[in-house]
């Protein structure tokens, strides 16, 4: 895939968006799936698994699960959003958790790229387990541009 490929076609988005979220083996490992490449904002699933819960009894999910997954998805939304095929890195990521995600439901993540600078991309997202008006989370995330490609 060139550099200079053309990020506003839904095929060539979804492509590219398969391909990320194939090539890093955390992804792979934990189960993140692309469920839409947008534009305007990229939507992934994480399957519910019982290593997942921090709170057994209580049916809960670990945040560390959540913060992973909104990590990868915001990379994704800031990749799909910089020229060409330019690395990004993760500078800052907050989470804000607003209820626990339960047991044996779901994940879903909607990340969106807002703005982008010449050094820096910026990214939020919404965690949800069905119902996007009921979020679990609201992630706040920037990207440095690392002016470099992924093909390099």
């Amino acid at each position: 895939m060139a550099d200079n490929i053309d990020k506003t076609d839904p095929a060539v988005r979804r492509e590219i968006a398969q391909r990320f979220t194939a090539a890093i083996p955390h992804n792979h490992a934990i189960g993140l799936v692309l469920v839409d490449a947008g534009p305007p904002a990229v939507h992934t699933r994480l399957a519910y698994r019982e290593a997942f819960l921090g709170d057994v009894e209580a049916g809960l999910w670990h945040t560390g699960v959540a913060t992973t997954a909104a990590d990868s998805s915001c990379g994704l939304a800031a990749f799909l959003a910089v020229p060409g095929l330019e690395a990004v890195a993760t500078l800052d990521l907050r989470m804000d958790y607003l209820r626990p995600a339960v047991a044996g439901r779901d994940l879903d993540v909607v990340a969106r790229c807002h703005h982008v600078t010449g050094h820096v991309a910026f990214v939020t997202a919404v965690l949800h387990q069905g119902d996007p008006d009921r979020p679990t989370a609201r992630c706040t995330a920037s990207f440095m541009r690392t002016g470099g490609s992924v093909l390099a």
